[in-house]
């Protein structure tokens, strides 16, 4: 037997999104753009297409921008421009507003102090989640956490999960780890989608960049509405305070 681990998506359930809701909203009220079909677009979900756009490879990356957003940017040539723009006007707002969520590391101080294993599964590149971790000192609170240029397949894929299970099980020299016992925290479907394909739980947060109903719609294990209110569930809850 061993303690439940939990795992954790970083982007809306570690970090903040503030910066990508203002990167977002500031292109979205730029008429330069030409914007067509966007009445819905929440600025984080502007934002979100340009994350889902990131590539290692340029030429990728360049095609899926061009892709994604060509029902909402027309123009190729003000297309080449956005893509010139939302990154760097991006990366200077991450560093002057990125934030952990509001009581977090109180949150995961409580669960090492159980000796619970706790890891980080992120789709988006090293180089920026080693600013993080540096920069929050996340090494204090994580077992192991795994970035994309970590993995050669990426969630919704269950191998980050896989991977991180087995880091996990030699790291605490585990005879065998209970899927049933294991949890992964995330704020996007795709979130969702990886766990159940692990063959672990699933828990959703809305205070990420997911909406409540897309969440649902993956039928996740537990809802929580802040990532704080994790240790009110049934499973956290008895082994912290019993």
């Amino acid at each position: 037997m061993h303690p439940p681990i939990i795992l954790f998506d970083f982007d809306g359930v570690i970090l903040t999104q503030k910066a990508l809701e203002l990167a977002g909203l500031i292109f979205l009220r730029n008429d330069f753009y030409k914007w067509r079909n966007a009445e819905k677009l929440r600025p984080i979900d502007l934002a979100l297409l340009f994350e889902k756009s990131d590539s290692e490879r340029f030429v990728k990356f360049y095609k899926n921008i061009h892709k994604n957003y060509k029902t909402y940017i027309p123009s190729r040539t003000r297309r080449d421009l956005f893509l010139a723009r939302f990154g760097k006007k991006y990366r200077k707002l991450e560093k002057l507003h990125a934030k952990l969520k509001p009581g977090i590391c109180n949150v995961l101080m409580e669960l090492r102090s159980k000796e619970i294993p706790l890891g980080i599964i992120s789709n988006t590149q090293k180089k920026r989640m080693n600013y993080f971790k540096k920069r929050f000192e996340l090494d204090k609170y994580f077992t192991i956490i795994l970035s994309r240029n970590d993995l050669p397949y990426h969630k919704p894929n269950p191998y980050p999960i896989i991977k991180a299970l087995k880091y996990i099980k030699e790291e605490r020299n585990y005879n065998k780890i209970e899927k049933s016992d294991v949890y992964f925290i995330g704020d996007i479907p795709s979130d969702i989608i990886c766990a159940k394909s692990a063959g672990i739980k699933s828990i959703a947060v809305l205070s990420g960049h997911g909406t409540k109903n897309e969440l649902l719609n993956e039928d996740p294990d537990y809802v929580v509405e802040r990532i704080i209110d994790i240790l009110e569930l049934p499973p956290f809850k008895k082994f912290l305070f019993y």
